[in-house]
């Protein structure tokens, strides 16, 4: 979109928000009445002024005061127009030495008395903490001068020269906006002078093409400079973005759309996988400019991952971001627990937590949390989980005679006859000294046959012929506690 075409459509935008105002009366919810004025006076009177639309700016400012504030907009209504014809015949007093000074200059001039804005006054009695009835400069002068192109500074700071040699000047009061515009190109010199009966009272100095820009905004100059629009930065600290359906939108400066996604609601933010900006595609992590016009694009397989913190900017969006991180940590940790649950119940193990502690040890993990969370995702092997587990439970409980060992299932075997234990002697493929051992009964082990070793818990080593039918079952459950062994004559 055109940076012109942004510029009318921001206009159209402020115009029919300044028209509804105007008809807020006619809504009967206070409460909706409130946050209708709090959210123009935060976003669109703002955007108002960084446009340099000062006129709809001040208008809307009045308006959401008289609506979150009403006693404080009434007291200072009543005030000025209680003052209105002393007010009036103070500006013309004060205008008639000017006006014959000038004319003598042979400018071509008009001069403007007006009321401070209601809001402005508010403004200043929350500053200087007084009423109404105690701030000095509750009116303004504007003079505005007819002047060539080239000639407007030097005529703007001849009737400042003029002004200021009839009425002392104060010098802490003098902005100058002719030598340094502002960014939306506003011009002007505004000065503050004392004025007969020793009041205070501020003028502003511009030509008809300053005067145009300020009541009319960037618009006005764009036309008069013929500048790219690009050039002007509306916001310094703000953007403003569209919705498909036109809404105005107010993000910090380098917004993405991800921030976004999340200001129009957070479900929209934990589900968002990009956008089309202007009618593009473009990622989560794409910078929004002002003026543009986001569509997101969402999926219900997209989570929110850590990632995520390091290019979002506002804090509104880190906030949710968090917040969906923890709801889904929380649900990992459940459903990790409740899979290692079922698995020690299949594996007839007994859930444990000084197991699993000790167990964590082993694995490298700080919290259960990381744990959980790990198996929820699929990040451990099961199979490892259970040798592991099995080692944590031996090395608790050495004593224990929980695992009936003796008692495993059985399948049909013909020993044959055993050999007396005295004849023979076990070696081992590790250093094992004075061993004991029996036969296992099962298999009545013989001399020179292959043969496993396996650990009992306090009956020393049980020794298998290594096809016994119970080796296959001890192997599968208790794989550490079995050793590779042979026999040897004494």
């Amino acid at each position: 979109m055109a940076m012109n075409e942004i510029n009318t459509v921001l206009y159209n935008i402020l115009q029919e928000r300044l028209e509804y105002m105007k008809q807020l009366d006619k809504e009967e919810d206070s409460e909706k009445k409130r946050h209708i004025a709090k959210e123009t006076a935060d976003l669109h009177a703002k955007l108002a002024h960084r446009l340099g639309l000062y006129a709809i700016k001040t208008e809307m400012e009045d308006l959401a005061l008289k609506f979150t504030n009403y006693e404080a907009y009434k007291g200072i209504a009543h005030a000025l127009n209680e003052k209105k014809a002393e007010r009036d015949h103070y500006i013309q007093a004060f205008i008639e030495p000017l006006k014959k000074k000038l004319e003598e200059e042979n400018f071509h001039f008009t001069i403007k008395g007006r009321p401070k804005s209601i809001h402005s006054i508010y403004h200043k009695m929350q500053v200087q903490h007084c009423d109404v009835d105690h701030i000095y400069d509750l009116f303004a002068i504007r003079i505005i001068l007819d002047s060539e192109p080239q000639n407007e500074k030097k005529d703007c700071w001849q009737v400042y020269s003029i002004i200021t040699d009839i009425f002392p000047p104060n010098p802490k009061r003098l902005r100058d906006w002719i030598s340094v515009p502002k960014e939306n190109g506003y011009e002007s010199l505004h000065t503050t002078v004392l004025g007969p009966e020793q009041k205070w009272v501020e003028i502003q100095i511009r030509t008809k093409r300053m005067d145009d820009v300020a009541e009319n905004g960037v618009a006005s100059h764009w036309s008069y400079k013929g500048i790219d629009a690009k050039q002007i930065n509306i916001e310094d600290e703000s953007i403003f973005v569209f919705t498909p359906m036109g809404d105005l939108k107010k993000l910090p400066i380098n917004a993405t759309v991800l921030d976004f996604a999340f200001m129009i609601h957070t479900s929209l933010g934990k589900k968002c996988t990009g956008a089309k900006v202007n009618d593009v595609n473009v990622p989560i992590r794409h910078v929004l400019q002002n003026g543009d016009r986001v569509e997101i694009k969402t999926s219900p397989n997209q989570k929110p991952t850590n990632d995520w913190l390091s290019f979002v900017v506002s804090s509104h969006a880190r906030q949710k971001i968090r917040q969906a991180l923890k709801e889904i940590e929380y649900k990992n940790v459940n459903e990790g627990k409740e899979m290692l649950a079922r698995r020690l119940k299949n594996w007839k193990l007994e859930f444990n937590d000084k197991i699993i502690n000790r167990l964590l040890i082993k694995l490298g993990y700080k919290t259960m949390s990381d744990f959980f969370q790990s198996l929820a995702q699929g990040k451990e092997e099961m199979l490892k989980i259970k040798e592991l587990y099995q080692q944590c439970e031996q090395e608790l409980n050495p004593d224990s005679s929980s695992h009936q060992h003796e008692n495993v299932p059985q399948t049909p075997f013909v020993p044959r006859p055993a050999e007396s234990p005295s004849a023979l002697e076990l070696e081992v493929n590790f250093d094992m000294q004075n061993v004991e051992y029996t036969l296992a009964k099962c298999c009545n082990p013989q001399l020179n046959d292959p043969i496993v070793g396996f650990i009992t818990i306090n009956k020393g080593i049980k020794i298998h012929a290594a096809n016994c039918p119970n080796v296959q079952h001890l192997k599968e459950r208790y794989p550490y506690r079995i050793i590779l062994s042979k026999w040897k004559k004494k």
